[in-house]
């Protein structure tokens, strides 16, 4: 296994911990009692593939948990802008660091921060990226040839430049730092078309702790049901801190 396929493997299960550890049934929809309690179990059951560089990402007794990624940046061919100015950012800022570490004279502790404001996140962007990637996902799935019993989408969402508005008449809006897809009404509808293909879709934000489980085929349920909501980018900052003591032998 290369060590990308290393690194993305730690992130799917990292993922899949955060889910099974921070779970509960006010992050269900369209989930009874039963399907809660049969979901929680393929999660505790969910095992890597052993064939990492194909599909499906997690096996399940007669289904699977296929994992994705999405952002509310720009995206490119080479994926999230923001990723890619980060990994520049990050690494110009350790350069900086060390230089001015090597370019001290005094046995001292060496200490400096860098900060840079993330810019190009909104909401259309994301729902771009969603929809792009969930159908990338289907497409892999078709080619699997492999049928499946239970058929889960594990999308994370790992940007915090958003954060949605429910509306409610006469009452003060409620806040979410984080993008919620329940709430979302136009993506619930584009999710519904492919209930013949898709049974659960799982969307988390890790950094939030932001977890929502969603049961396609029952999305006509408690779509109506959801009041109007808006959803508007954040100013976030993006730090990187290093600290080292230089001595001289």
């Amino acid at each position: 296994m290369s060590k990308n396929q290393e690194h993305q493997e730690k992130i799917q299960r990292r993922c899949l911990d955060v889910i099974k550890d921070n779970i509960s049934e006010k992050d269900c929809f369209g989930l009874s009692n039963s399907h809660y309690s049969e979901f929680k179990r393929w999660l505790s059951e969910a095992k890597p593939n052993v064939e990492t560089n194909k599909f499906p990402d997690f096996v399940i007794s007669d289904g699977f948990i296929e994992h994705f990624e999405v952002t509310s940046s720009l995206e490119n061919k080479s994926g999230s802008e923001q990723k890619r100015k980060s990994s520049i950012f990050k690494e110009n800022s350790k350069k900086d660091f060390l230089s001015k570490l090597n370019n001290s004279e005094d046995e001292t502790l060496v200490s400096r921060s860098y900060e840079r404001e993330l810019e190009g996140h909104s909401y259309s962007n994301l729902v771009k990226s969603i929809k792009k990637n969930f159908k990338k996902h289907i497409d892999s799935y078709h080619k699997s040839k492999t049928v499946f019993e239970d058929r889960i989408f594990l999308i994370e969402h790992t940007d915090v430049n958003l954060q949605t508005a429910v509306l409610r008449e006469k009452e003060p809006a409620e806040v979410f730092n984080s993008y919620k897809i329940s709430t979302d009404k136009e993506m619930l509808e584009w999710v519904y078309r492919y209930k013949e293909k898709l049974d659960y879709l799982i969307f988390v934000n890790p950094f939030v702790l932001s977890i929502e489980v969603i049961r396609v085929k029952n999305i006509p349920e408690f779509k109506d049901r959801i009041p109007k909501s808006r959803y508007e980018s954040t100013i976030a900052i993006e730090a990187h801190e290093f600290m080292n003591l230089k001595i001289f032998n």
